[in-house]
């Protein structure tokens, strides 16, 4: 096969003689009177149509093209007796990739298929690059999301997604419109950034010699302009947040956000299912959407539960009778939650706030039809008016699939109240809540120049698009997701140089297996979510790499590692997501891992995914073990759980690392049946 440096140097040359010969293959003049699609409508007429090649068949007197333009595909028919003598010569210096412009006639070939009949063509862009497909595949999933440009062009179902996405921006501002609101713009750049718990990103504007933060919402300016005389307001626009990246979350999306004048949150949540039900009828013709196998109905009215009674429904306590900060933390040690998650229980110093925390991490995957959870704990909710009860206030967020599409409220208009909420906050930053509201003393004296009784709305656009286009990875359905610098994102090391490394680090059979194993559940877990599978492959492969050198010094396990990776030429994030593995590496409240890793948390999918991958095989091969034949066949997901609960059984098998599953949007359930299956396509390799 020849290689990427043979192709480009065989286009060039085409290029070079296309210019000995005096053509421009470069023309700022295109012969273009149709478009491909209306092309197709104009049988037996005479068209000039332009697009990419992207197929050629053929030798000889007869060719065959498909040329496509961002209309639709139409093939062409160049026959030596009917085209043009000087465009048949050019024939030999075209390529797949090349754009041309024909001029012919639409007819159907003998076996039926509509084209143009070619009576002459030019050369419009002579490409230098040939197109993956034609070369090696555009297989990686990170090479998709960074060259999207080629992905929207080789993949019909990415181009229907962006598509889609643009129609629901669309219907939501078509919504708005029609009903009076005024569309604007707001800064990105803020002195103070506010309007939800974030971290933001900063930056520095050189002649004002200050820093700046691009915004995490639009919403404080928003009510800046009700102030100032505006009553209805809404701008569709990005917001940035420096967080993690995973399948639900990307560091800058897009936002919908409107104040309404006049209204409070039960008018925000009638509306709020208007605009969505309006929007998905827009978008999939109807109320009713598929998300990975689950049927979605939009149509209203939505189910709606206060907080409280979703928690009693969900985990059988009522948070109205923890009459003490005590009270609520010993609750919620009986309600099964993951140990690292419950390390931030500590930081928690009122019933609010641990009212919130059990609710995301016990009801909000379990919200799978549209549903709204309204009246949020006062302490999580500065900028939203108080309820009849104080502790609570009038705020509601929507919930689809188990995912969070928006945050709204009846906003704050008294400033002595919101002066008061924001020296809370600022306690609340001081013992370590690093994402709390900024005192935005602007905004302060805004409002005290009287702000009218107003409901804030908003849509996250990504995930709402991601939902209708049955999309497993936000990354899918955003046109350029944010991605580490290229020369940071490879692994340099590929999969036959990572089964090289393991075999010569790892001698023991056991040890073997148990990266193998490793490698098969993350291949499954990448293509669930999504994710490059060789890639996240090669790192379950190479997790424990420098195991038989350490095991005897636990301090040292994963710090050899790096020594390994880095002399096989394996990139710094290769590095640090298989270090990622071997933090927390506690027994009871004594540390015992490296001193490097100390205090060190995982973040992002694939680290959530490693752990729980490695940690989960345990479980499997322990399960396979007592079955009475030792098959892998016989495990049953059901039995797997079983052993799960069973904390005696398998022990050593950490079931809080197992339950970071949840990290990536999976539950236990989906989790270990998946490991399983994964574990089962490979049973004769691993004698199971």
């Amino acid at each position: 096969m020849a290689t990427i440096d043979t192709l480009i140097q065989a286009r060039m040359a085409k290029l070079e003689e296309l210019k000995k010969r005096g053509i421009d293959p470069y023309p700022a003049t295109v012969k273009r009177q149709q478009t491909v699609v209306e092309a197709r409508g104009l049988d037996g007429k005479h068209v000039s149509v332009a697009g990419r090649i992207m197929g050629i068949r053929g030798h000889g007197g007869i060719l065959f093209w498909d040329i496509q333009d961002g209309s639709g595909k139409i093939q062409v028919v160049l026959k030596s007796d009917a085209c043009e003598k000087a465009s048949f010569t050019l024939i030999e210096s075209l390529d797949i990739g090349d754009f041309i412009s024909v001029q012919g006639t639409v007819g159907k070939t003998q076996a039926g298929e509509l084209s143009v009949f070619a009576e002459s063509f030019q050369i419009i862009t002579k490409t230098i690059r040939p197109l993956p497909h034609v070369w090696y595949g555009l297989k990686d999933i990170e090479e998709r999301y960074r060259k999207r440009y080629l992905d929207t062009l080789l993949n019909q179902e990415v181009k229907d997604r962006l598509v889609a996405r643009s129609k629901v921006i669309d219907a939501v501002r078509d919504f708005l419109t029609d009903r009076g609101f005024l569309e604007v713009e707001t800064p990105t750049l803020q002195p103070v950034y506010g309007g939800g718990f974030a971290r933001p990103f900063i930056t520095h504007h050189n002649e004002l010699d200050s820093d700046f933060y691009l915004r995490i919402s639009d919403e404080m300016y928003l009510k800046r302009l009700v102030v100032g005389g505006f009553d209805k307001v809404f701008e569709i626009t990005k917001v940035f947040r420096n967080e993690g990246i995973d399948h639900d979350h990307n560091p800058e999306f897009t936002m919908f956000e409107a104040q309404i004048a006049y209204e409070d949150y039960r008018y925000g949540m009638d509306i709020i299912e208007e605009i969505m039900e309006y929007t998905v009828k827009r978008v999939a013709g109807g109320t009713k959407v598929t998300y990975q196998g689950r049927n979605i109905d939009f149509k209203r009215p939505w189910v709606r539960h206060t907080m409280v009674d979703a928690i009693k429904k969900y985990t059988g306590h009522d948070p109205l009778s923890w009459t003490s900060l005590a009270d609520a933390k010993e609750a919620v040690k009986q309600m099964n939650i993951p140990e690292k998650t419950m390390k931030s229980l500590h930081r928690m110093q009122t019933v609010g706030e641990i009212i919130a925390f059990v609710f995301e991490e016990k009801v909000e995957d379990k919200l799978i039809q549209p549903t709204i959870i309204y009246d949020f704990p006062i302490e999580v909710s500065p900028l939203a008016k108080k309820c009849k009860d104080e502790r609570f206030t009038q705020r509601f967020e929507q919930f689809v699939n188990g995912s969070e599409l928006g945050n709204n409220y009846s906003e704050l208009n008294d400033p002595i109240d919101l002066r008061q909420r924001f020296i809370e906050e600022k306690k609340r930053e001081e013992s370590g809540f690093k994402e709390a509201h900024q005192t935005d003393l602007d905004y302060l004296e805004a409002i005290e120049h009287g702000f009218p009784p107003t409901c804030g709305i908003a849509i996250g656009i990504d995930r709402f698009v991601k939902l209708l286009t049955d999309a497993k990875n936000l990354k899918e359905i955003i046109p350029f997701p944010t991605l580490k610098p290229e020369a940071q994102s490879a692994h340099k090391i590929d999969y036959p140089q990572a089964q090289k490394l393991m075999e010569q680090y790892l001698k023991d059979p056991v040890n073997r297996m148990h990266s193998i194993e490793s490698e098969a559940i993350m291949r499954s877990l990448a293509k669930h979510l999504g994710e490059d599978e060789e890639s996240w492959g090669i790192i379950g492969l190479l997790h424990d790499i420098d195991w038989e050198l350490t095991k005897d010094d636990t301090r040292k396990h994963c710090i050899k590692t790096a020594e390994i990776l880095q002399k096989a030429g394996g990139t710094q994030r290769l590095i640090e997501t298989i270090q990622s593995h071997g933090y927390g590496q506690v027994d009871g409240n004594e540390y015992y891992g490296p001193p490097e890793f100390k205090g060190k948390e995982r973040s992002g999918t694939v680290q959530h995914a490693l752990a729980a991958a490695e940690t989960v095989t345990g479980l499997i091969i322990a399960t396979t073990l007592v079955q009475p034949d030792k098959k892998l066949a016989s495990v049953k997901p059901e039995s797997l759980m079983k052993k799960f609960k069973s904390k005696s059984f398998a022990a050593n098998c950490k079931r809080e690392i197992m339950l970071e599953c949840e990290k990536i949007g999976m539950s236990l359930d989906d989790f270990l049946s998946l490991s399983l299956k994964a574990l089962q396509s490979i049973h004769e390799k691993l004698g199971l």
